[in-house]
């Protein structure tokens, strides 16, 4: 049984089953049932959550915070700006602000900064993926529009 509606649902290397409710809660299956996982400060609220090798990675307003799922230590990663949406790309994660201004390389290794990949003027980022050395960024375009004027049938 699922004890509420997911928007986000993960699986470690170890096989826990991590899950994203849509009240913005993060829940951990256990023999036991679910258990919520508890965030390091109690005013933070989850925005985004993803799983890698067995670390749970969450981004708040207060920044991105990260552990091993079988611990209980919070570590913070530092980055530049507030990153509201998280993307996992095979053993790669990135980070993009709220309003999808620019890309972040998100340092999985320690509480070192992550560093900014991309910095979109115009465009806001929907998705990433990245080959060998290079980075894909899908951007939703500045759209204008202009009057035109349409020949009336007669």
């Amino acid at each position: 049984m699922v004890p509420k509606p997911f928007h986000v649902v993960q699986i470690s290397d170890n096989g826990d089953l991590v899950g994203f409710t849509e009240e913005r809660k993060i829940l951990q299956k256990t023999n036991d049932g679910w258990n919520e996982i508890t965030m390091p400060h109690s005013n933070d609220v989850p925005q985004d959550m993803k799983v890698i090798n067995n670390r749970l990675f969450i981004t708040t307003q207060g920044g991105i915070w990260t552990r091993n799922l079988q611990e209980g230590n919070w570590v913070k990663i530092q980055v530049g700006e507030t990153v509201g949406k998280l993307i996992k790309k095979g053993e790669k994660l990135f980070g993009i602000t709220q309003r999808g201004e620019a890309i972040y390389s998100i340092n999985m290794k320690d509480e070192g900064e992550s560093e900014k990949v991309f910095d979109a003027k115009d465009f806001i980022v929907w998705d990433v993926d990245s080959t060998g050395n290079t980075l894909w960024i899908a951007t939703i375009p500045d759209y204008s529009w202009e009057e035109m004027t349409i020949q009336q049938r007669r």
